[in-house]
């Protein structure tokens, strides 16, 4: 007797079983006896995760507060003027500026430094084998396209909220395009290391002992540093962590993600901006 077989798995199904049940069953598959480089799987977890508590304490109470921002702002100014009077005093012009800088370093320090120390001499791994290297990103590009259009969407409806106009920009001292556009590649650079600690960094440092878990267990800081955000902001970030954390463990890429991140962090901020009328009055 001949068994035919159907496949049950097509239209929807299919689509949900490719897109979204398939890539953790390859990632199970991909770490399925792994180690963290010199260090054993479970040893590079308990690394990751002290590692990720100690960086995010740092930021919550170092970096984020405004008195040491306000510091390293000034002090920078201060050494200004070792090339003159005139540099210092434009430095000053744009304290505020640099007081967000000081954010932004700070922030790369927690999310980028460390780490990158952590995998190079604890791990003795490369930060390729950390999802830098930008593998498959072109290819993939039309898919975190798409994921960004909904996101997209939504930046313009929930621009005109109060809550929005409150929150965003993040940078609300604009005297020119030119701080404009420094603040908003400083602001780049700092969702890129947000992406590397997140998606590079944690999934990675667990994905030995943990396979596709390492997805959620990333899910979960990465929605508390959103709180106090506009509630969709914190809600969408649930989402955003798991489709961004399964998309990076899949590629071995954080480059999509950073993309989306960037894309969408410029878009909040000049639709903003735009709404407040502030785009058309910069020089």
């Amino acid at each position: 007797m001949t068994i035919v077989r159907t496949d049950t798995r097509t239209g929807w199904r299919g689509f949900v079983d490719r897109v979204i049940v398939a890539p953790w069953g390859r990632i199970d598959e991909a770490y399925a006896g792994t180690t963290c480089g010199r260090v054993s799987a479970r040893s590079g977890a308990i690394i990751t995760v002290v590692t990720t508590c100690l960086m995010l304490v740092f930021l919550r109470f170092v970096v984020m507060d405004r008195a040491v921002q306000g510091g390293i702002a000034s002090t920078l100014c201060e050494l200004g003027g070792i090339f003159g009077p005139s540099v210092k005093e434009t430095l000053y012009g744009y304290h505020r500026l640099l007081i967000n800088c000081s954010w932004v370093l700070g922030c790369f320090f927690c999310y980028f430094v460390v780490p990158t120390l952590v995998v190079r001499q604890v791990f003795g791994m490369t930060l390729s084998e950390f999802y830098l290297k930008p593998r498959d990103f072109f290819r993939h590009l039309p898919v975190y396209g798409l994921l960004f259009l909904p996101v997209g969407l939504l930046i313009v409806v929930f621009s005109a909220s109060p809550d929005f106009a409150g929150q965003y920009p993040f940078y609300k001292f604009q005297q020119s395009w030119t701080d404009l556009l420094i603040w908003e590649l400083a602001y780049a650079l700092q969702f890129f290391a947000l992406e590397f600690f997140f998606r590079g960094f944690m999934l990675r440092g667990l994905a030995s002992e943990m396979g596709s878990m390492a997805v959620l267990t990333m899910a979960i800081p990465y929605c508390m540093i959103h709180y106090g955000k506009p509630l969709p902001e914190c809600l969408g970030s649930i989402i955003a962590g798991l489709t961004l954390g399964v998309l990076a463990m899949d590629t071995r890429s954080i480059w999509g993600g950073v993309t989306i991140h960037v894309a969408v962090a410029w878009g909040m901020d000049f639709a903003a901006l735009w709404r407040k009328g502030i785009l058309a009055e910069l020089q």
